[in-house]
């Protein structure tokens, strides 16, 4: 008799063991689970207990940082755990099924929103269940398309960094019946952006017990590519053009139109530079200001190059009626030697009658005019264009 109910509690008890969990076994837990279950109220049983909620932000994809509009475009993927105290169960009970997955639309989940988001999309046909284990604990993940404010720096553009806050609120209930515990943020390793280098990062102090709200900061560092070289070029170039004004000799002819081309050539560019900067930037941008200083040098160049072209003018004419004279004078000794002699004879009348040449007197010549300029130019364009270099670079950390 003895070895009859050995060998049927042996049976059970090896049933039980191997047999894998049945589809009637999930149907009878999750009948149980949700018989008695509502999603408007918190899953605790003592109503002064908090629930504790441990987020995620994983950022998987950055499709834009509009710069001009300030707004971040990306998608994350935003992973939730707390403890639902009315989801538990025995797995010894339910032929040990451990976890189960359960309708987002079925159980409570907390409302959580993010705080500087323009539009917050979640996608509809990712992440429609739940998974809650045994010990009541339930995992939510979500995929959210994400245009959220950014408050820009344009002070060092094109070599910025930038900065993104993104906090994450509970806006309905109060932090002693559901707050933030911890907050972790990673990206994805297979994340490669053209255009910035993405750094997450999560500030554990902005868990705070009595507030609701945990922050994570987006570094973004703009990389030194093609778009950034092409609107370095035409500045360095527009630079050593202005100097390159002074270089030009007046006898050329287009010394003043040179000049001018470059000075509408930097207004034009400074326009065009001054529309993709954000207006809500926290400190006005150094290449802006170097452009703006840069149209003013080129405008004082255009401005002396008329001036040197003038002075050329008026030298050169003084020179040639000079020449004419001297050649006149020349003539007039051949052919008239006879009256020259009689007038050499009486002084008092060669004193009297001959008419004393006048000539201009020039404060510069418009070659050392010219030379001026150009060493004025040379200092003043070296001077900007170091403070510029050291100022960007120093807001990077370089300096």
């Amino acid at each position: 008799m003895f070895v009859q109910y050995l060998v049927l509690f042996l049976t059970i008890f090896l049933s039980i063991v191997n047999t894998d969990p049945m589809y009637e076994d999930e149907l009878r837990l999750n009948g149980k689970l949700l018989s008695n279950y509502t999603k408007h109220i918190r899953p605790v049983i003592n109503l002064t207990t908090s629930v504790d909620i441990n987020a995620e932000l994983y950022l998987d994809e950055l499709y834009d940082l509009d710069f001009v509009n300030s707004i971040l475009k990306a998608r994350f993927w935003s992973e939730l755990q707390w403890m639902d105290e009315l989801l538990r169960w025995n797995p010894l009970n339910y032929n040990n099924i451990t976890r189960i997955y359960l309708p987002k639309d079925k159980i409570w989940i907390p409302s959580t929103t993010l705080s500087n988001s323009r539009t917050e999309t979640i996608y509809k046909n990712s992440c429609q269940d739940v998974v809650v284990y045994s010990n009541g604990s339930v995992e939510m993940a979500s995929a959210i398309l994400l245009h959220a404010d950014c408050e820009m720096n344009a002070y060092s553009y094109p070599f910025d960094k930038q900065m993104c806050d993104i906090s994450i609120y509970i806006p309905t209930y109060e932090p002693q019946h559901i707050k933030i515990k911890k907050l972790l943020c990673s990206k994805a390793d297979f994340l490669r952006n053209y255009q910035w280098d993405i750094t997450l990062f999560c500030d554990p102090d902005g868990i705070k017990e009595k507030y609701n709200y945990a922050n994570a900061t987006m570094y973004l560092r703009r990389k030194l590519n093609s778009s950034t070289i092409a609107k370095l070029i035409p500045t360095i170039m527009m630079t050593i053009l202005t100097i390159f004004v002074f270089v030009l000799p007046p006898e050329s002819g287009e010394k003043v139109s040179l000049g001018t081309m470059i000075f509408l050539s930097n207004v034009l560019y400074l326009v065009e530079i001054e529309k993709t900067i954000p207006i809500n930037s926290k400190r006005p941008s150094l290449l802006v200001l170097y452009l703006m200083v840069l149209s003013l040098l080129s405008g004082i160049a255009t401005i002396g190059s008329v001036v040197i072209s003038k002075l050329y003018v008026n030298q050169s004419s003084d020179n040639i009626k000079s020449h004419q004279s001297t050649m006149s004078s020349h003539i007039n000794q051949v052919t008239d030697i006879s009256i020259i002699s009689k007038e050499e004879s009486n002084p008092s009348v060669l004193k009297k009658d001959m008419p004393r040449k006048k000539t201009k007197k020039y404060i510069f010549r418009y070659n050392q005019l010219d030379d001026i300029f150009l060493k004025s130019i040379i200092i003043i364009t070296v001077s900007f264009s170091t403070a510029f270099i050291c100022l960007s670079l120093g807001n990077l950390g370089y300096f």
